[in-house]
């Protein structure tokens, strides 16, 4: 089997393997279809502090093709879904029903999905390993991880405000791929929503996708601190501080996307307590997370055609990641040659 390594910043190659066999409950998949994402850009950039050099990739679906020891519910031919990571159960966050930041989250990922077989652990394979319905392409079914991660933030967002858990309205701040995502969940649970953005093709998107308004830059076009909920999707500092800004009195601030290890911001300390806001952090996802994911992709809540910049056969990966360092497109698909693309 190929499998894609990436031994070092823009350092990508191919490398055979042997096609993995499954210990007692693991399953190994064929990959039908691999997303690119922002964390393995910025991996692919950089290196990444959770994520060591060598296998690739982590957003997939695919077709089981053999099962081990105890595995019940899944044998080969299965059409499947599924998320990298899974928790213990068993440590004290994990106890406390904060699965999310389990201790143990990143001791054994099913990365590597940009290769032709893949093998899941059994812990994912007992929480986190789905059918795949047949309405549902295998590019749909990739993006189960990462609308994941968008449930789980709106999960957050619910929980800031008992009394009224969804905001009549959002601001968010960022037009990517996970500030779309955002528009996409805001649009399905019926929340007007203001993107805030840079690149006129993604705000032209996002008004496309069911953005209320859209706004090039809230420099050009400064704008006052009267949206109920904010999310952050820039990952900066400047964008931290913007969403915090506009966020109006008893409001609800999610910073979703986590800047730079070491960043620091600046906050008005007089707002965020006479203004009473609410400022949530967001990580990961849970179980939960993901069966929600399931279902809103099933019901069709992600616009995925109109997400993905391009659908490219697994061989091309390099190209994908020079496109994505240049900024040209946001995420592609990647689909073994001769595969339909959206079947």
């Amino acid at each position: 089997m190929r499998q894609a390594l990436l031994n070092a910043p823009k350092s990508l190659a191919w490398h055979d393997a042997k096609i993995p066999e499954p210990a007692a409950g693991e399953v190994v998949v064929r990959i039908r279809a691999a997303l690119t994402c922002g964390t393995d850009l910025k991996t692919y950039r950089h290196g990444h502090s959770k994520l060591a050099f060598g296998p690739f990739g982590h957003e997939a679906a695919g077709d089981v093709v053999s099962a081990g020891e105890g595995v019940a519910n899944f044998s080969a031919g299965d059409a499947v879904m599924w998320v990298q990571t899974a928790p213990c159960g068993e440590c004290a966050p994990c106890r406390n029903g904060d699965e999310n930041l389990c201790e143990h989250l990143t001791a054994e990922m099913a990365l590597g999905a940009y290769a032709d077989y893949l093998k899941l652990p059994p812990h994912v394979v007992a929480r986190n390993l789905f059918h795949k319905p047949a309405g549902l392409s295998y590019i749909e079914a990739a993006f189960l991880e990462p609308f994941s991660c968008i449930v789980h933030g709106w999960n957050v967002l619910r929980r800031a405000n008992a009394q009224a858990p969804l905001p009549p309205a959002v601001v968010i701040i960022g037009a990517g791929t996970i500030g779309l995502l955002h528009l996409a969940y805001a649009s399905h649970a019926g929340v007007p929503a203001t993107v805030v953005g840079r690149q006129p093709e993604r705000l032209a998107l996002a008004a496309e996708l069911g953005a209320r308004a859209v706004i090039a830059s809230t420099e050009a076009h400064p704008m006052r601190a009267s949206f109920p909920a904010a999310i952050d999707c820039g990952g900066t500092p400047q964008s931290w501080t913007e969403a915090i800004r506009l966020c109006a009195p008893g409001g609800r601030v999610l910073l979703f996307s986590g800047p730079p290890s070491g960043s620091e911001i600046a906050l008005d300390a007089t707002r965020v307590h006479y203004d009473e806001l609410t400022l949530c952090g967001s990580f990961h996802f849970t179980p939960a997370d993901v069966r929600q994911a399931r279902d809103l992709l099933i019901a069709g809540a992600v616009p995925a055609r109109q997400l993905i910049s391009g659908v490219l056969p697994l061989a091309a990966l390099g190209d994908a990641f020079e496109n994505l360092d240049r900024r040209s497109g946001f995420k592609y698909a990647l689909i073994p040659a001769g595969d339909p693309q959206w079947t």
